[in-house]
């Protein structure tokens, strides 16, 4: 798709999601009209999500390092664990560890196999939630997170739901088979369950060096054959050698490189990143939009529904829907107990981080005070020495601390409140079922997407330190006697510095648990939103009907012939949107990645 195209297809969508706002408002649904617009706001974003998925030992890790031109990533004899590693560019190799419990950890690059694999991390018995690279490759500039995932269909079922449970995040997915073994039927099971879920998804087939001639052009038919019938329809299929191409990098090889057929699918890739992402994106969004066209469809459905019942029906059965309705509130508000609890439980591991950095810090502090004091011999000057020694260090190590921490709380919250997000799915679609079974009447009970949380500036306001030794000078050495200065110097000095310490160490804790609450009242707020948002959709159809009773028939075919125009509107609304998703969709993969 060209760049005309691509820009009448985003405009495609801006329309279709301006018009689906001012149908929703109109009809009095505030809630999915303020969703709508956020999606509006979400067309700016260029964060993209590429994953790599693939059954074990196809070689996925190794083709990762030489989309990276490194051998950066961890590769192991046996099957990886159920941990996903995300790599994002950074300007130096870097390497962290998030926790199942919320905790993280800088490790060496080359350390990263003891948390990411089952040879250095049995069972996930580390209980690390997923790992992170910063990596400096041009690949991953302007946004791009690749993801190294677990492997389908290994013995270790965690493996295949941490890749299939990650592709709901990506915006395309990168398919790895190999040529030896064939293509299994655990992957063709995958590529059946997984396709609907990826914007894009791109086809590898590796480990081409093993064969040659016919029998190569059979390996690639065949599997090219094999994935079509199970996606659908035909695919373009890149035949590499991942192995050779790391290897050709490495050396620096261009000749053993282009071999490799590593550098036919990189042109597809940047084809895809460069131009086709744009695509991706906009059929993400319009596919998430497609998803509030049939919330508002379910209103309306509704709404034709209950202008077919009779007066004493529809209020038994509008009364048999608000049980449901304060059912589901009681349940959401049971979940906003559980999430304060464990944005509690984060606080209290925060509180033990910053028991750990005042310790430290404060015995930091003491020893350079002793130094200072020791090795002056003006007190006045060695006193405005220390000042800003300590200043400068207790700074520098509080703001580094600061940096991790931030990401670590938001990290520990999200991962401690997944399974009540989950179960606030669960909520929505029972409500809608359930309703629908009330009236008679087929919904979609397909919960709309939370919105991405807003990113929140947070700064933390340094307070000067104060001179340590400033009470005890100018005039202290003229009156003591410099032993005695010396000592009294040394027990001021402690003092000071378990004050300034514990002084941050509050203000640090102040502060962290603001945005730990604001993190929790946004996900409180986005949840209860979600719900609301889906009973006013419920409602507001049966409440508009229920006004309309005892109009005469042909009010209330009136009634249903703008119900009949909503309809043809959001139908319209969709066709915009379908031009966006066929646009992402486009062709079956990018030009040249067929090989």
């Amino acid at each position: 798709m060209g760049q005309r195209d691509l820009g009448g297809a985003r405009r495609s969508v801006e329309l279709s999601l301006e018009r689906l706002g001012a149908v929703a408002a109109e009809r009095g649904h505030a809630g999915l009209a303020g969703r709508a617009a956020a999606l509006r706001e979400k067309l700016a974003e260029q964060r993209f999500v590429v994953v790599v998925a693939g059954e074990f030992k196809r070689g996925k890790t190794t083709f990762v390092n030489a989309l990276l031109g490194a051998d950066v990533l961890p590769t192991a004899a046996v099957p990886l664990t159920s941990v996903v590693t995300a790599v994002t560019w950074g300007p130096e190799p870097a390497a962290r560890v998030r926790f199942l419990d919320g905790r993280t950890e800088d490790v060496p690059v080359a350390r990263l196999g003891d948390h990411v694999t089952e040879r250095g991390n049995p069972g996930n018995r580390r209980g690390v939630a997923r790992a992170e690279l910063s990596y400096p490759a041009e690949l991953l500039r302007d946004g791009v997170v690749l993801v190294d995932t677990p492997g389908v269909g290994s013995v270790f079922r965690t493996s295949t739901e941490a890749a299939r449970t990650f592709l709901p995040e990506a915006d395309a997915g990168i398919f790895l088979t190999s040529a030896d073994p064939p293509i299994s039927d655990a992957e063709v099971s995958f590529l059946r369950e997984v396709r609907e879920e990826t914007v894009r998804m791109l086809h590898v087939l590796n480990k081409v060096d093993r064969l040659s001639g016919l029998d190569l052009e059979e390996a690639i038919a065949f599997t090219k054959g094999v994935i079509a019938d199970a996606v659908g329809h035909e695919v373009p299929l890149s035949p590499v050698s991942a192995r050779r191409a790391l290897l050709a990098k490495l050396v620096g090889d261009p000749a053993e490189l282009e071999a490799s057929g590593l550098p036919a699918f990189e042109r597809a890739l940047r084809d895809l990143l460069a131009v086709e992402r744009r695509a991706a994106l906009l059929a993400s969004i319009a596919a998430s939009a497609a998803r509030l066209v049939a919330e508002e469809r379910n209103a309306v459905a509704i709404e034709l529904r209950t202008a077919e019942l009779p007066a004493e029906e529809l209020d038994k059965r509008i009364g048999e829907m608000e049980r449901v309705f304060d059912e589901a509130r009681e349940a959401a508000r049971e979940l906003r107990t559980h999430i304060a609890r464990e944005a509690q439980e984060v606080l209290r591991r925060v509180e033990h981080d910053l028991d750990l950095l005042a310790e430290g810090e404060a015995r930091l502090l003491r020893e350079e005070a002793e130094r200072t004091i020791e090795e002056t011999g003006d007190l006045r000057g060695g006193a405005e020495r220390l000042a800003a020694a300590t200043e400068e260090r207790l700074r520098a190590d509080v703001e580094a601390w600061l940096a991790g921490e931030e990401r670590a709380v938001e990290e520990a919250f999200r991962a401690s409140t997944a399974r009540y997000v989950e179960r606030a799915d669960r909520i929505v679609r029972r409500t809608v079922r359930v309703c629908g079974d009330v009236l008679g009447v087929a919904l979609d009970d397909t919960p709309t997407p939370l919105p991405a949380p807003s990113p929140r500036p947070f700064t933390f306001a340094f307070l000067e330190a104060p001179t340590i030794l400033g009470s005890l000078v100018p005039d202290l050495h003229r009156l003591l006697p410099r032993s005695v200065a010396r000592r009294r110097l040394r027990r001021e000095a402690a003092i000071r510095v378990a004050r300034l310490v514990d002084r941050h160490r509050g203000r640090l804790r102040w502060h962290l648990q603001q945005r730990l609450d604001a993190a929790r009242r946004e996900l409180e707020a986005a949840l209860a939103e979600r719900l609301e948002a889906t009973i006013e959709g419920l409602r507001v159809a049966a409440d508009r009907a229920r006004a309309e009773r005892g109009r005469t028939a042909e009010r209330l075919e009136a009634l249903r012939d703008e119900a009949r125009r909503t309809l043809a509107a959001l139908a319209e609304i969709e066709a915009g949107l379908s031009t966006a998703r066929l646009a992402g969709r486009g062709a079956d993969g990018p030009k040249g990645a067929d090989g």
